[in-house]
């Protein structure tokens, strides 16, 4: 199962990913996600059901939707540091998981449930 935290900063905190760099190759759909039995592409379709704005969000920051498609790729140890660099770079995210960590846990966690569904 992965780390709420971990998965908060890929799927939840899509404002922030506003102040990430753009990613360097983009997953493709049907790329699993290590640590789950979903690809990329059920968590993507899991998210716009469970909170379209979040996926919205994603989608409308440049380069949003890559980094987080390549955060969701990484073995759960690398994605962690990648979760953990992006904090130290920008403090903001830290501050928007903090503020909002009760409506993203309940996303994360509906999403992680529901997303071998889709």
């Amino acid at each position: 199962m992965l780390n709420r935290w971990k998965f908060a900063a890929t799927a939840g905190v899509a404002g922030a990913l506003a102040l990430a760099p753009a990613a360097m190759a983009q997953a493709a759909p049907s790329d699993p996600v290590p640590g789950t039995n979903c690809t990329v592409g059920q968590v993507e379709r899991a998210l716009v059901a469970v909170a379209p704005e979040a996926a919205t969000a994603i989608n409308q920051v440049p380069g949003g939707r890559a980094e987080a498609e390549r955060i969701l790729t990484l073995p759960p140890a690398e994605r962690n540091a990648r979760i953990h660099e992006l904090g130290r770079q920008n403090p903001q995210l830290v501050m928007y998981y903090n503020q909002n960590q009760g409506k993203i846990n309940q996303t994360i966690g509906v999403v992680a449930k529901t997303c071998s569904q889709y």
